[in-house]
């Protein structure tokens, strides 16, 4: 799994675009939607020729430089590209025409930009080698839409090769919104599925030999504190979202972390819905939370599945050549299947490529959308005015149930476990309006509690889950197995009830870091 940072990004001019992988065998079939009768494509060669320093300086700064050839010129591109994936509707870039092959940073913006990197050590790092086709739509009068379909591939200097089919819409004139429009229509007429890779991201993939898909945690977020609410809210929720986009085709392929981290992204969005109910739409946050539960169900048995799995590995390990824990490990081996093919079902379907298209279009300009009357001034209040009552109210629903624990059953032990994830979202959203130091502990304290609440109730689900798999008639010795397993981690539980009571008042204990910057 990769692990994201925060890197800054460079004030560069944007560039509005979508980009979408789809297989080759698709191509013909999308390119013969109404929206693309009687525009006549332009084809062309394009190769596009990589360079980076010999330790990839300019990759390590979120930045990529390449020259593409055009005609008898060339052209000079410098792209930001966040390293966690994102999806580039903005992306931020400067070019420049050049007379010959060979990068050219003299110019000022560029020297600003690049600071300490020699051009002297600048070297082609990797080739792209496409064939465009390239169509100019009209959505409508206001509006010009660049489409452009690439197939070819991108290919290393030691001979290591990846083929390349996507689609791109670029904005060239009008608003946004045509754009999500736009893809929103062509992604009806055939499934599409968001392209989170620039080329020159999966360029330094293959020139590194990692896994370009690999799952991958979120990004940490700074909001300012002077940020408007809103635009604290819509940076919050797009974090989020790209945090469930990096990890969509990691699921997608079966990787069992990717399916975690996607969950993960879902319960975080659905927690900054809640956390900025007042200002947000209802129509709309209803929307967003009934999508993001529909993913988040199927997301649920395929995660539950690969963590039963995970428990069950170490017992059969301890008992090797157990008949009864080998037909279980094949049993759940085959939920497993079951549980990952109707993820690969919803994540690859038109309905969630619609969703993220919408959140998108959304997110990017909030202000086009009207808040209620009665929060119309919240919006533009700034974030650090409000921060400290968001806290409080998590908070409290969290301590309430915390002060009760030892009474508490499984259903209101689960909604304690669910009010300590909404606290520790909200507190990990709003870190950067606080001592880093403060933040750290309060964060470390509830993922530990957290932690704890977790296994307890994965060790619950071991229990829901092998009554599914015990037949009726066990010949293979299922049932000897599972109570082995019941046994084993019978065993866990009870040592982790003795330290989670513990922790739980440590939570009660602990001083809350906003009421204290609020009194300094």
């Amino acid at each position: 799994m990769v692990d994201s940072g925060t890197l800054p990004i460079p004030d560069l001019p944007l560039e509005v675009e979508l980009k979408f992988a789809l297989p080759a065998k698709d191509l013909p079939r999308l390119l013969r939607h109404e929206l693309l009768a009687g525009a006549r494509p332009r084809r062309q060669l394009i190769a596009s020729t990589y360079f980076d320093t010999p330790d990839l300086a300019l990759r390590d700064r979120a930045l990529s430089l390449r020259i593409r050839k055009n005609g008898r010129h060339y052209v000079q591109t410098l792209k930001a590209n966040t390293p966690a994936v994102p999806v580039p509707v903005e992306r931020q870039e400067w070019q420049s025409p050049l007379t010959r092959a060979k990068p050219d940073l003299s110019l000022p913006e560029l020297q600003e930009r690049l600071g300490d990197i020699d051009p002297r050590q600048l070297q082609p790092v990797f080739v792209s080698r496409i064939r465009r086709s390239t169509r100019v739509l009209h959505p409508d009068p206001a509006t010009t839409v660049e489409l452009s379909c690439d197939r070819g591939e991108i290919e290393t200097p030691a001979g290591a090769r990846l083929p390349v089919c996507e689609l791109e819409l670029e904005l060239k004139r009008g608003e946004s919104d045509a754009l999500f429009e736009l893809a929103r229509a062509l992604n009806r007429k055939l499934p599409l599925q968001l392209e989170t890779l620039s080329k020159a991201a999966r360029g330094y993939a293959l020139l590194s030999g990692d896994d370009a898909e690999a799952a991958r945690r979120q990004m940490r977020l700074l909001v300012a504190p002077e940020t408007p609410t809103q635009e604290a809210f819509a940076a919050i929720a797009e974090n989020g979202l790209r945090h469930m986009l990096a990890n969509d085709r990691a699921a997608r392929q079966g990787d069992v972390e990717g399916v975690h981290q996607m969950r993960v992204a879902l319960r975080r969005l659905r927690a900054t819905l809640k956390l900025f109910k007042a200002i947000i739409p209802e129509e709309r946050r209803s929307y967003a939370t009934g999508e993001t539960k529909w993913i988040a169900a199927t997301l649920g048995p395929a995660r539950n599945w690969d963590v039963f799995a995970g428990y069950l590995a170490p017992v059969a390990a301890a008992f090797p050549g157990n008949a009864g824990l080998g037909a279980l490990a094949q049993a759940t081996a085959q939920q497993q299947e079951i549980a990952h093919a109707a993820v690969r079902d919803t994540v690859g379907s038109g309905r969630y490529t619609d969703f993220v298209l919408q959140m998108l279009d959304w997110l990017s300009r909030p202000q086009r959308h009207e808040a209620a009357a009665e929060a119309s001034l919240l919006t533009t209040t700034p974030i650090r005015q409000l921060a400290a009552a968001l806290l409080e109210r998590r908070y409290r629903k969290a301590r309430k149930l915390a002060r009760k624990f030892g009474e508490l059953g499984a259903e209101r032990r689960h909604k304690f476990r669910i009010a300590l994830k909404e606290l520790r979202y909200a507190v990990d959203a709003l870190a950067g309006l606080y001592d880093r130091k403060a933040v750290r502990q309060q964060s470390r304290r509830l993922a530990a509690l957290q932690d704890d609440l977790g296994l307890l109730n994965d060790i619950a689900g071991m229990h829901r889950l092998l009554s599914e798999l015990v037949p009726a008639e066990d010949a293979a010795g299922i049932g000897e197995a599972a109570a082995t397993l019941r046994g084993w981690y019978g065993r866990v539980a009870a040592e982790c009830e003795t330290k989670l009571a513990r922790r739980v008042s440590r939570f009660l204990k602990a001083k809350r870091f906003w009421r204290q910057a609020e009194a300094a």
